[in-house]
């Protein structure tokens, strides 16, 4: 069976180093690709993703040291660089270094000192350590941890797996999922010596999906006592809980959930290491499914009381004009009840998912963001979030629609604005434009929601004609250091140019966020820098940015999408 060779970019403009390279390279099975230039670098870095890049210094346009700081954001951010360069002085070392860089090696170069580096290099990145938390995988680990068992014939085990990453990946991009796993390989390295003691080995599942804590051995001999684990979990799972929702925006730390699951780890002269290992690992994993089983049930019922109650209530969050500030109009956020676990509409849509009513929570929140959008002034535009799936393709779709323009004021319905995310599947465009027409002819505007992270893209843009376009957040985070979001910026505001549509910017939280977004002629913008969501909607014509927001306080009463 065929196996995907290694891949390492070479950036450089000198055609001659580039086949010297080659020439060292390529027997030894990597594959080798080139670029010219820094600029063709980034792009086919973006494009392949290679596992390695080895880079000049001295190139026209974009310099190695620019060229290292791009790769640094996004896509690219994990990919080892190595300097292959003339400049020997140690200043540029010192300034390689400062950029990003993974190695550094001089020209003319010895080829056997710059495979050894390709070796060690790739060796640690792709077998021993795991290349987005740093942490130790299992191959690094696990001669010792058979010792340890050997010694003391039984270990205690934490599983800790994230909920939701898959979805939050279809949605936000993988970069975010990185970053939610970096976090919590961070706190967990961070918790040895208080919450785990400083021999407990913190480590990377086999597929990088989940963490694995292995307990010492308790100090005072014996087997691993059951009410410890459940204790160390909890402890465990709070310190980590509480990382997420202080350190991640609320519209991401709502869409995922983390658990900690515990086994035992027991020695026994009739089972393999290995599969006992593998054993512990299922077993801690199976804790967690029966503890969520439990809390499914609670949830379930919770859930069948909202609806039933219509126990959803709105927040406001305003739209402003990115030049004067001014006042556009507010989406409209639904929440659940109060104080509840499904106040965060993430965590109400996931349990309608699973009882089958997704249909029935997005009427009752239509219902009520038209309901709450009667109370703001007429002057505003309202943005109100609806399913596509249950509005346009189910099928009591028309009855839906019928009874969403019926609850809208007349006077009101060229003041609202249907926001249809981009994220949904859409195959059949036919219906979907009948709707829209229908909505139209009612007076209501349209608009395209989390653009340029969805499915359906340019098709949905061109199909639906929007009057409003809306970046999704993902675009916004890190603009300022990545001009690839830059590039597809301002090839979105070309085409809201010419088609006359209007480009809203979602997620904006800081200063270089806005400024780079007015530079980039995008009108509108959203988001924390602005104002939080919350009721009552601010009365007053314009809202300045304040403090930059990076940072949520409480994600018990920020901003999801619905």
């Amino acid at each position: 069976m065929s196996q995907t060779r290694i891949c390492i970019l070479v950036i450089d403009d000198d055609p001659d180093l580039t086949a010297a390279v080659r020439v060292t390279l390529e027997p030894e099975g990597y594959e080798v690709i080139e670029a010219n230039s820094g600029r063709a670098g980034l792009e086919i870095a973006y494009l392949r993703h290679p596992h390695l890049i080895l880079l000049d210094i001295n190139m026209p346009g974009m310099d190695g040291y620019q060229v290292c700081r791009e790769l640094q954001f996004g896509y690219t951010k994990d990919i080892p660089i190595v300097f292959l360069t003339s400049c020997s002085e140690l200043e540029d070392m010192q300034r390689a270094s400062r950029a990003g860089a993974s190695g550094y090696i001089t020209k003319p170069f010895r080829p056997d000192r710059l495979l050894a580096a390709v070796r060690d290099l790739l060796r640690d990145a792709l077998v021993f350590y795991d290349d987005i938390t740093g942490l130790p995988t299992l191959a690094q680990v696990q001669v010792e941890l058979q010792r340890r068992l050997f010694d003391h014939s039984q270990l205690g085990m934490l599983y800790v797996t994230i909920e939701g990453v898959w979805a939050l990946e279809q949605t936000q991009g993988f970069e975010v999922v990185d970053d939610v796993f970096r976090l919590v390989g961070h706190r967990l390295n961070l918790a040895r010596g208080r919450l785990l003691r400083e021999d407990d080995f913190v480590l990377v599942s086999s597929l990088g999906n989940a963490f694995l804590v292995v307990l010492g051995p308790p100090r005072r001999g014996g087997g691993v006592a059951s009410d410890h684990l459940v204790r160390v979990k909890r402890r465990l799972e709070h310190h980590l809980v509480k990382a997420l929702e202080q350190e991640l925006h609320a519209s991401l730390y709502t869409k995922i959930a983390l658990y900690v699951g515990f086994a035992k780890l027991t020695q026994s002269p009739k089972v393999r290491f290995r599969r006992a290992l593998v054993e512990a690992i299922e077993s801690a994993a199976r804790s967690i499914e029966r503890e969520r089983s439990g809390l499914q049930h609670r949830l379930q019922q919770d859930f069948e009381r909202v609806l039933l109650d219509r126990q959803i209530r709105c927040v406001y969050q305003p739209i402003v004009q990115l030049e004067a500030y001014d006042v556009l109009g507010y989406e409209l956020l639904c929440r659940g009840p109060l104080g509840s676990e499904l106040f965060q509409p993430d965590t109400l849509f996931e349990v309608a998912r699973h009882e089958g009513c997704v249909a029935d929570l997005d009427r009752v929140c239509r219902l009520a963001a038209t309901s709450a959008s009667s109370l703001l002034p007429r002057k505003y535009l309202r943005f109100i979030n609806i399913e596509p799936v249950s509005l346009f393709f189910h099928a009591q779709s028309q009855e839906f629609v019928r009874e969403f323009i019926d609850a809208t004021p007349e006077e009101l319905r060229r003041r609202t604005v249907i926001e249809i995310t981009e994220n949904a599947i859409i195959e059949d465009f036919e219906r979907m434009r009948g709707t829209v027409r229908t909505l139209r002819e009612e007076g209501f505007k349209i608009a395209i929601d989390d653009a340029g992270a969805g499915y359906s893209g340019l098709l949905t843009m061109v199909e639906l004609e929007s009057d409003f376009i809306k970046l999704d957040m993902s675009l916004t985070r890190n603009i300022e250091d990545s001009q690839v979001k830059q590039r597809l910026v301002k090839t979105l505001r070309d085409f809201c140019a010419d088609a006359n549509i209007e480009l809203v910017a979602e997620g904006v939280e800081t200063r270089a966020q806005l400024d780079v977004l007015k530079a980039l002629g995008v009108v509108y913008g959203q988001g924390f820098l602005f104002a939080h969501p919350g009721v009552p909607f601010p009365l007053q014509d314009t809202i300045g940015p304040r403090d930059d927001a990076q940072r949520v306080p409480s994600a018990g009463t920020h901003s999801c999408l619905n």
